[in-house]
């Protein structure tokens, strides 16, 4: 199989979702005990903001052994909830308060694509 068969089957798979969205991030490990902190406490701005740019079900999974983070959430509209809560006015200063936990690049969001689903 060809990338471009892996590519083909991927874009349309009757699987995918414009409704779900799943994506990694890498933790410094030397942080994880503060990232899961700042977690515990996430400010109630950021909250209401990612509620108003409609994720829901949003959920976050640790891989404790390298920091690998999986983060979940369902909207009505994945991408258009990504691009909400990127244009609201507290993301900002969350961005920058988490980016310390971040290894290089770990904090740019790798969106993964869905291709299997069983409700």
């Amino acid at each position: 199989m060809t990338s471009t068969d892996l590519d083909q089957l991927l874009s349309t798979t009757p699987a995918r979702s414009p409704g779900r969205c799943c994506f990694l991030l890498q933790v410094r490990p030397e942080k994880l005990t503060d990232y899961v902190a700042a977690h515990q406490e996430v400010w109630e701005g950021m909250r209401e903001a990612l509620t108003e740019a409609g994720w829901r079900n949003y959920s976050l999974f640790l891989r404790r052994e390298d920091g690998l983070v999986v983060g979940y959430f369902e909207a009505d509209n994945a991408d258009a909830a990504q691009e909400a809560i990127a244009r609201a006015a507290i993301s900002p200063r969350w961005e920058a308060a988490m980016s310390e936990y971040f290894t290089e690049n770990g904090g740019e969001k790798q969106v993964l694509e869905q291709y299997f689903y069983l409700p």
